[in-house]
């Protein structure tokens, strides 16, 4: 699964290689392309459990990162569950 992210603006390259490793630090984590403006976080949909999605809350909000793309993620694991 893919999601794609608006970067917080104005970043430095300190803080932006703090992110994406913090990005590759979550279980489902399979790739990260920085694409200037947004993120596209790939994750891998085998590995996708709660913990996974918490991490990406988390870093949501600790980044000031909108968290609306992180709806069809719950989406999905909701469909799995059920």
């Amino acid at each position: 699964m893919k999601i794609l992210f608006s970067k917080p603006s104005q970043l430095s390259q300190e803080k932006n290689a703090q992110l994406l490793s913090q990005l590759s630090d979550i279980l489902a984590h399979k790739n990260t392309d920085d694409m200037a403006t947004h993120l596209m976080l790939e994750l891998d949909n085998e590995r996708i459990e709660v913990e996974s999605i918490q991490q990406l809350f988390a870093l949501c909000q600790e980044w000031g990162i909108d968290q609306s793309p992180l709806e069809s993620l719950l989406q999905m694991v909701d469909m799995h569950a059920n």
